[in-house]
């Protein structure tokens, strides 16, 4: 998440558009929280597979 919105901040977007204040800045964290979802899930999988981390 932390990686996607350093990205649209320094690359995509300008900062300037890019403060709370903006629509663009909500859209980024949006398009961050979903991949942090994609990311986090396999590897949830997995712990929850071996017995490591227990069903919520």
């Amino acid at each position: 998440m932390y990686g996607w919105m350093v990205i649209s901040i320094f690359v995509l977007f300008d900062s300037r558009t890019m403060k709370p204040d903006h629509w663009t800045f909500w859209l980024m964290m949006q398009v961050a929280m979903l991949a942090g979802f994609i990311t986090a899930y396999p590897a949830n999988w997995v712990l929850i597979d071996k017995g490591i981390k227990e069903h919520m």
